[in-house]
């Protein structure tokens, strides 16, 4: 039976939704994860952090916890790191040294460029996430129903471990919040 979604002030989490990411994530090898809580992702944040089989840590800016993944990429970590999407626009240049040196870590980023986007403050999250994974070549998937979790997972990291390359997943609102 799925867990029941869990309401934080006027929000309603899904986490059935957290659940299935979790469970994914460890069946495709995840052992480490660097997050910077994010209000799109929070369900997941908070199982990751209780999670005892993924070493989990917080960060205060996204560079600095993608910098922690590729430390822990090259000791033989295989990592995930969650933030907003606008993260990733302050994060080129670390993402950048991390291609370079065939750094493959999983990048979870909520926000994107088209769905839900609510806020007149998450125009320059729009503004960034996608162009900034564009311009470093990295490839990504907007997640577009939570049935495609398994799949694009499974898919994304088969393509960093054979391309030596980081990856992305741009989780929009619709996927882990009930409206």
């Amino acid at each position: 039976m799925a867990a029941p979604p869990r309401r934080t002030g006027q929000t309603i989490y899904r986490r059935d939704v957290a659940q299935t990411f979790l469970d994914n994530l460890k069946a495709v090898g995840i052992d480490f994860a660097v997050l910077l809580p994010d209000t799109i992702l929070y369900a997941l944040d908070e199982m990751l952090l209780a999670d005892p089989d993924i070493e989990t840590m917080v960060c205060a800016r996204e560079d600095e916890g993608i910098g922690i993944a590729f430390g822990a990429c090259l000791g033989g970590k295989k990592p995930v790191v969650l933030m907003e999407g606008s993260g990733l626009g302050l994060s080129s240049l670390v993402l950048a040294r991390g291609t370079v040196q065939r750094l493959p870590i999983l990048l979870i980023a909520a926000h994107n460029s088209v769905y839900s986007e609510r806020l007149p403050a998450h125009n320059a999250t729009r503004m960034v996430t996608q162009p900034t994974l564009d311009m470093l070549r990295l490839p990504y998937h907007v997640l577009l129903q939570p049935d495609q979790i398994p799949w694009v997972l499974r898919a994304l990291t088969d393509t960093m471990e054979g391309q030596q390359t980081s990856a992305a997943i741009l989780v929009p609102r619709h996927i882990c919040i009930e409206d």
